[in-house]
């Protein structure tokens, strides 16, 4: 039976490692995009800020800021998903 044991854990310990390394570089990769999405927002609300009071009262009327706020929120899920996947194939590449 312990044969069977040490031969199984042979197997399965090599794909946790890698799995627990994809985990941690992804969530890595994803805080890091998150931070630079949260400052491009950042940029943009201090740049929308200092634009003349008509055009901001207008653009507000329009319902252009939460459509620049659903639009900096569909960015964010992309970029950062789309990084977590790739860091994931680039950690696991040598598993398949």
């Amino acid at each position: 039976m312990s044969g069977i044991a040490a031969w199984l854990l042979a197997m399965v310990a090599p794909l946790v490692v890698r799995a627990v390394i994809a985990l941690a570089f992804t969530a890595v990769t994803f805080t890091g995009v998150t931070e630079l999405v949260g400052q491009l927002v950042s940029l943009a609300q201090s740049n929308w800020s200092s634009m003349p009071t008509t055009v901001l009262q207008l653009a507000t009327l329009s319902g252009i800021p939460e459509v620049l706020g659903m639009i900096f929120g569909a960015m964010a899920a992309r970029v950062a998903m789309g990084a977590a996947v790739r860091a994931t194939r680039f950690v696991l590449k040598g598993a398949a």
